[in-house]
């Protein structure tokens, strides 16, 4: 029998995959999924502090903070698709042993009040299963494949595996509570427990279309990279339960009690028992399940939440599709995981960022890399353009260099200082080495405007609040020497 082994992927990813299925007594509305995870206080007191709302552009539209959602958890109607009968019987008994960072607390049912809930919530269900045609080997078990159709299944895995690489998967889902930084994505570690790939492949396809107000991003992927990472899911070890170990000693703990489970073969003859729908409606409504959900159904209770979309376009759509705000923050609404948007057409420069979107670089430590979302050239050209005119300083940053170009002596000075102050600890110049802390500076010059490197050293702190580098009280001789040695680091020149 083969038995594919564990993969241990870095801790890297972007969002991608499953939203939790969850039913919660939870009355407070200003509670959700993403809020959960607070901003550390000490950087919401600096951005208060150094970046008022005068500073900010008058944006064209609203922004929309994914972290205030008005409710928590997916909607319901069609959960009996995504979650497996036997999946939802044990989750509804008890959330957190099934997906240890999970929100929904324990509502203490019992087996039958288990059963009338998925009676009633497969009563609610208003489309079918998609129906996805797969070659017939990808719906074996490893050891019924032929040595060929183990090679096409391989061949289809490793893509998968690539795929969910680029997508930096683990920065917003733990895997049996490793990764997951960003704090927004259930633990993935037992999920085939859970879904079919039917309904990971629709899924992933278009979450948006499962779930409007998901946090994750909507990933472009082309059919053979959906196929691929289904595979993938569907089969590495990683997303598989761990065997329990047997122990005889006198000191292992008492075993937990057996956990009934409704099976697919019981809830077939149920699920068009009236008696049922009704009484798991009524334990639905009891427990407050809508406070988190929306549940058509009982919409007097508490209506269910559309928001119209139809109309996005430009910069804002793009914000919806890839929640750019779940990593990054504008103004004061989004995420602290990644840099700050709020001034970046006052920092990057844009030929580097239309490019970087389309194929994020290493310029970070590895769990800080931006996912790939397969964006366009047109995506990348609608959101620099957007940058370049509106998320910008209140007041031009002036350029000490204007348009000369940094001479060997400015660069040898600034050289000497950015090993003289210890910038090396922290940061890597180029090939040459270096610390890890904060972003490599190989190709900085390529990547960060004069103006804005200046406007960062002479107080990093204004520039970004969360910044852990000193403030050296640099001279503005020193500034300008730094800054021509910055300059100079651009992509011909790194490893030279």
């Amino acid at each position: 029998m083969r038995v594919r082994s564990l993969v241990c992927l870095p801790i890297r990813a972007i969002s991608i995959l499953i939203t939790i299925v969850c039913l919660s007594s939870i009355v407070s509305l200003s509670v959700s999924f993403g809020q959960e995870r607070k901003i550390d206080a000490l950087f919401l007191e600096l951005d208060k502090k150094y970046r008022i709302p005068e500073q900010w552009s008058v944006l064209p539209f609203e922004l929309e903070d994914p972290y205030k959602r008005i409710k928590n958890g997916p909607p319901l109607a069609n959960i009996i698709n995504k979650a497996k009968v036997e999946w939802l019987s044990r989750w509804v008994a008890n959330p957190k042993k099934i997906v240890p960072n999970a929100k929904m607390p324990n509502l203490g049912l019992d087996f039958e009040e288990i059963k009338s809930v998925i009676v009633y919530l497969s009563s609610i269900k208003e489309k079918e299963l998609p129906k996805i045609e797969w070659d017939a080997f990808l719906l074996k078990k490893e050891d019924e494949l032929s040595e060929d159709e183990y090679d096409k299944m391989d061949k289809v895995y490793n893509n998968g595996k690539g795929v969910w690489g680029r997508a930096r998967c683990t920065i917003c889902h733990p895997i049996k509570g490793v990764g997951g930084n960003v704090g927004v994505g259930p633990d993935l570690g037992e999920i085939i427990t859970k879904i079919n790939r039917n309904w990971l492949y629709d899924w992933l396809g278009n979450t948006k279309n499962h779930f409007p107000d998901t946090m994750m991003a909507q990933f472009r992927f082309m059919d053979n990279d959906l196929r691929g990472i289904v595979e993938f899911i569907m089969r590495d070890t990683q997303f598989i339960p761990e065997e329990k170990e047997e122990s005889d000693t006198k000191e292992s703990k008492p075993a937990e009690p057996e956990v009934q489970v409704l099976t697919e073969k019981e809830f077939n003859g149920l699920r068009k028992d009236t008696a049922l729908i009704e009484k798991g409606k009524n334990i639905v409504e009891k427990a407050r399940c809508f406070v988190c959900h929306d549940i058509k159904g009982i919409p007097e209770l508490m209506p269910v939440v559309e928001k119209k979309r139809d109309g996005l376009a430009g910069f804002e759509k793009l914000l919806y599709e890839i929640r750019c705000l779940s990593c990054h923050r504008i103004q004061d609404k989004g995420g602290a995981y990644a840099p700050n948007l709020t001034i970046v057409g006052s920092k990057i420069k844009m030929g580097w960022e239309r490019e970087f979107l389309q194929a994020p670089d290493i310029i970070r430590p590895l769990s800080q890399q931006m996912p790939k979302f397969n964006l366009t050239e047109d995506d990348s050209k609608v959101a620099t353009e957007f940058m370049e005119k509106n998320l910008l300083t209140k007041e031009a940053l002036p350029n000490i260099l204007g348009t000369d170009v940094p001479s060997p002596e400015m660069v040898a000075a600034g050289e000497k200082l950015f090993y003289g102050k210890g910038c090396n600890t922290c940061h890597a110049e180029g090939m040459k080495g270096g610390g890890v802390v904060g972003p490599n500076l190989g190709t900085v010059g390529d990547r960060l405007q004069p103006a804005y490197m200046l406007y960062h050293l002479r107080n990093p702190q204004q520039a970004n609040p969360q910044a852990v580098e000193p403030n050296f009280a640099l001279s503005e001789d020193e500034l300008k020497a730094l800054v021509g040695f910055l300059v100079d680091h651009v992509k011909k020149k790194e490893g030279k």
